[in-house]
């Protein structure tokens, strides 16, 4: 029987279907194409074509804006929200509006085409997420942004840039309310049983063993009990942390997140994913409207990576009910046996 099953986390209610598991159903058959980089904006040696860069990772001696770089930080060059202005929050009529005001940044993570985080060496990837802290540090000092996401989409679009490995920063003036879900869950957690409603679920996952896939006694990764779609994965640190950017152990992060990706393009075939750090919001801005006074205490950093697989209805659209046709029980036990 399929089952109906909350997510603690964001509150929200999942259907899990308990059918026999078809993978070819659910993944794209083809293999994927290697695209020509020679129009490519990303590729090294085309930095003229992008937006002067923000910050890079250089090899000693090379110039700004030139090549000789690892890891390249630009404005988006047609960005969703605008660094310049004030929020200017204000009525209309019954309505709020605010200008769109914010960071929209792109992390090329590596010089060459083709790349994806497969292939990419686990010091390649701890150097990314260096620099993901770098930048979320870095845009947490300015108090019109009360939330800083890393999101990084892998297959979702076409042409030459979409084989060339990046990630998006967004600064927000608002946090998005997937993550207010779960910073309210986990407030009302903390305030009902004082303890971190994330270390719950981790001391969980740890205990029951059957949606675990991988614990290295740092992290650990795992299917959700509610997951929304087939495959999805979570990845948290052991230890109670708040906030990514201030982790000091990125070096098992990256080994974990590439044991990860791994285990996900090669059990799904290389399918379309994306991944978040979901981080503590920004201190700064959320003091001065009073919010987030136990924060510390209740929120717990963790990172969400979701296979982009076959919907299983067009009901999850009118219903709002996410409808995952494989048990995130089975999902972890066919990924703990990919190797």
């Amino acid at each position: 029987m399929n089952q109906l099953r909350r997510d603690p986390v964001t509150g929200r209610w999942v259907i899990i279907v308990m059918n026999e598991l078809d993978i070819d159903k659910l993944v794209a058959g083809n293999p994927r194409e290697k695209f020509n980089h020679t129009n490519c904006q990303f590729c090294e040696g085309q930095e003229s074509k992008t937006p002067n860069e923000i910050m890079a990772v250089r090899d000693n001696g090379s110039r700004k804006d030139g090549p000789e770089w690892r890891i390249r930080v630009i404005p988006d060059k047609e960005p969703v929200l605008q660094i310049y202005g004030d929020i200017n929050s204000r009525g209309v009529g019954m309505y709020d509006v605010i200008d769109g005001i914010g960071a929209h940044e792109i992390v090329i993570e590596t010089p060459r085409h083709n790349e994806t985080w497969v292939d990419l060496s686990e010091s390649q990837i701890a150097e990314i997420l260096e620099v993901f802290q770098k930048r979320i540090i870095d845009l947490k000092k300015d108090e019109r942004f009360r939330y800083i996401l890393v999101h990084k989409n892998y297959g979702e679009e076409v042409g030459a840039t979409a084989r060339h490995s990046y990630s998006f920063i967004i600064g927000s003036p608002i946090t998005p309310k997937r993550v207010k879900d779960e910073l309210m869950n986990a407030w009302q957690h903390y305030n009902y049983k004082e303890r971190c409603l994330f270390c719950d679920i981790i001391h969980q996952e740890i205990r029951d063993k059957e949606r675990l896939i991988i614990d290295d006694g740092t992290f650990i990764a795992f299917s959700p009990f509610a997951s929304r779609r087939p495959f999805e994965a979570w990845i948290l640190p052991r230890r109670h942390e708040t906030f990514f950017e201030q982790s000091k152990d990125i070096k098992p992060l990256a080994s974990v997140i590439k044991q990860m990706i791994y285990k996900i393009h090669k059990c799904l075939k290389e399918p379309d994913y994306y991944l978040e750090i979901h981080s503590g919001p920004n201190l700064i801005a959320g003091k001065r409207r009073g919010y987030w006074q136990t924060l510390v205490k209740d929120y717990h950093w963790h990172i969400e990576i979701m296979p982009r697989l076959k919907s299983y209805t067009s009901m999850e659209t009118g219903s709002g009910f996410p409808i995952n046709s494989v048990p995130p029980e089975e999902a972890a036990k066919i990924l703990r046996s990919t190797i």
